[in-house]
C-alpha cells in the first residue's frame, strides 16, 4: 500500500500540501543574496571589494598563470609530436633502408647520364652570354653619343 505524502497544517488544520522543492539557482536569480551579503558580510569586505586595489595583483596572478598554462600546453605538444615523430621514425626506418638501397644507385645513375648535358648546357649558357655583352658594347660604341660622352 502507498503512503499518502505527509501534509503540513496550520493550527485550525488547512493544510497547504508538501512544499515545493526550489532549485539552488533560484536563490541566486531573487537577488536575496545581496541582501544576505549586506547583512553578514563586514563593512571592510564591502570596501576592499569596492576598491580596484586588489584587482592588479588578481590580474597579474590570472596573466601568470595563464602563461604557464599556454607554456604547458607547448610542452605537451611538442612531447606528443616527438613521441609521435619517434614512432613512426622507428617504425618507417626499414621502409627508408630499403628506398636508399635501391633508389640510390638509381638517383646517381640519372644524375652521372645528365652530366654531359648539364655540362654542355652551361658552357652554350656562358658563350650566349658573351656574345650578347659583346653585341652590346659594339653596338653601345658605335652610336654618335659614345664619342662625344668621351669628349666631355
Amino acid at each position: 500500500m502507498m503512503q499518502q505524502p505527509q501534509v503540513e497544517t496550520d493550527a485550525i488544520g488547512a493544510g497547504e500540501g508538501p512544499p515545493r522543492a526550489v532549485p539552488w539557482s533560484a536563490w541566486v536569480t531573487r537577488q536575496d543574496w545581496v541582501r544576505w551579503c549586506l547583512c553578514y558580510v563586514p563593512r571592510s569586505w564591502v570596501q576592499w571589494w569596492a576598491t580596484s586595489g586588489w584587482r592588479q595583483p588578481l590580474q597579474r596572478v590570472l596573466w601568470g598563470l595563464e602563461g604557464f598554462l599556454y607554456l604547458l600546453l607547448a610542452l605537451m605538444l611538442c612531447h606528443a609530436l616527438f613521441t609521435t615523430g619517434s614512432y613512426l621514425l622507428s617504425s618507417l626506418w626499414p621502409v627508408m633502408a630499403a628506398v636508399w638501397r635501391h633508389l640510390l644507385p638509381a638517383v646517381l645513375l640519372l644524375v652521372l647520364s645528365a652530366l654531359p648535358t648539364l655540362l654542355f648546357s652551361a658552357s652554350f649558357l656562358l658563350l650566349f652570354s658573351t656574345l650578347l655583352s659583346l653585341v652590346g658594347l659594339l653596338t653601345s660604341m658605335s652610336h654618335p653619343d659614345y664619342t662625344q660622352d668621351l669628349d666631355q
